[in-house]
């Protein structure tokens, strides 16, 4: 039994939310401000400083929101009012075996790496696109027009800051995927990482993707002007922006962001008011995060503390362990995302729980 903080499932229409409010949130102000302010700066400033800020936002993230906002996993369950984590020994084996999944997935990337490097790059495409989902549906009062609105928004807006700059840059994924190799003592790769042909198919994919979820933004969406621009925000970004400064951005200050808000949701006196399962103006907190209380924050940041810590001990680890593999900046940053997408695999399987 779960609680009534969930969404509707996927496949169903969403419940009725009441009138959303004028005021813009942080949830949509920070990520916004954010993007273009990164987009001007590669624009309008001198390349070799940019460039040589191209992991700045992804190395952040290792204790700025990065890193942390998957840390209050292990008391999601209790959070959601799930039956079954009251119950004796069934918490410690769910963080046990959350934690063994991570293990597993980690060594995936010794085991199997380039299966491993595009399964990462398709769960997070689903799991951002997800929590984009998520954001729409509570923070903007989306509706579902039909079966397929859900599942193609997720699908659409995963693909803005995965295969969009995929197909853009795709020398940088595959400098990513040959730096996982290298850390991990593996032999790098060799070619180019995608054919043209397979270009050329997932643009037209693409395409057709992001046609279909503009049309159907027209017909679900309560503010379609809103919904389309942002999504155009992110489509402009991540052509023009290189990938390493663009995702690690979009990572740092989109995503985790917006989880952040819907975990201070969660907090004991935290903010937003619950409609069937969303909590909508904001979904999460935008009440608290504007200012109207800080204790819900301050408890958030608490709680968020000691995993958060544990997971920098694992990448320090790691990055002993591969020291005599880690050349530069970059095999650090390939590094890195192998630790991220091994702690995202357990991760990802939660937060769609919390949406089931």
């Amino acid at each position: 039994m779960k609680s009534s903080r969930n969404l509707s499932p996927l496949l169903t229409p969403s419940p009725a939310l009441p009138r959303l409010g004028t005021r813009l949130p942080p949830l949509l102000l920070v990520p916004w401000i954010s993007l273009m302010g990164v987009l001007g700066l590669w624009l309008l400033a001198p390349r070799t400083v940019v460039t040589g800020l191209m992991y700045l936002p992804l190395l952040l993230s290792t204790v700025i929101f990065g890193i942390p906002h998957g840390a209050l996993d292990h008391l999601v369950p209790l959070r959601m009012g799930w039956n079954w984590s009251r119950k004796p020994g069934l918490l410690p084996l769910f963080i046990g075996a959350y934690a063994l999944l991570a293990a597993l997935a980690l060594g995936l990337w010794w085991l199997a790496p380039t299966l491993t490097f595009w399964g990462f790059l398709l769960m997070s495409l689903l799991h951002w696109g997800q929590g984009d989902l998520h954001y729409l549906e509570t923070g903007q009062g989306r509706r579902r027009s039909g079966p397929w609105s859900a599942p193609l928004t997720l699908l659409a807006r995963g693909s803005l800051p995965i295969l969009v700059p995929l197909l853009a840059f795709p020398d940088w994924y595959g400098r990513l995927a040959s730096g996982v190799r290298v850390a991990f003592g593996l032999n790098s790769l060799t070619g180019p990482l995608l054919s043209g042909a397979w270009i050329s198919g997932l643009t037209l994919a693409l395409g057709a993707v992001l046609l279909a979820y503009a049309l159907d933004t027209l017909l679900s969406s309560r503010r379609p002007g809103l919904e389309l621009a942002e999504s155009a925000l992110l489509l402009v970004f991540f052509v023009l922006v290189p990938a390493p400064l663009a995702i690690g951005t979009y990572f740092t200050l989109w995503h985790a962001w917006r989880h952040l808000g819907r975990l201070l949701s969660l907090q004991p006196g935290g903010h937003g008011a619950a409609v069937n399962g969303a909590a909508v103006n904001g979904a999460a907190g935008n009440d608290a995060a504007a200012g109207s209380s800080w204790l819900p924050t301050l408890r958030l940041a608490v709680d968020l503390l000691p995993i958060t810590l544990v997971a920098l001990g694992l990448l320090a680890g790691l990055y002993i362990w591969a020291a005599p593999h880690v050349q530069n900046v970059e095999t650090f940053a390939a590094l890195y995302l192998a630790l991220i997408a091994a702690l995202t695999v357990p991760h990802a399987l939660l937060v769609a729980w919390m949406d089931v």
